[in-house]
């Protein structure tokens, strides 16, 4: 069974940074939608998204992923994903969504991208 935990880095109004340690599977996406909704909730329409310790995501994490990005992006936000695995990545280029989500190397970078209320 996979294991997933997601962390709070840091976090202001609007925005925030996790850090999502683990397997993203059919037995974990329920936490990771579960997380991505309560942050939505709280009035969040950015998200930066640290993959660093990432090691797996199916199709079931993409299709949530796809789904808050979009709902992200119709109020005026997004997100941004960070230090994104090789292997992890191609789960990304295989289903063709390279072009849909906004990867950066470090979590600087992502900030720099996102308006000024984020990096302050």
């Amino acid at each position: 069974m996979a294991i997933l935990k997601i962390d709070e880095v840091e976090s202001k109004a609007s925005w925030a940074h996790l850090a999502i340690d683990g397997e993203i599977d059919l037995d974990t996406v329920g936490q990771l939608r579960s997380r991505l909704e309560e942050e939505q909730q709280r009035g969040v329409n950015r998200l930066m998204l640290d993959f660093s310790q990432t090691r797996y995501v199916n199709s079931s994490a993409l299709a949530v992923l796809v789904k808050f990005a979009e709902s992200l992006r119709e109020r005026g936000g997004g997100i941004a994903l960070v230090a994104v695995a090789p292997r992890v990545k191609l789960v990304f280029e295989m289903l063709g969504l390279l072009v849909f989500f906004k990867f950066y190397d470090t979590v600087e970078e992502a900030q720099a991208a996102f308006p000024s209320d984020v990096q302050g």
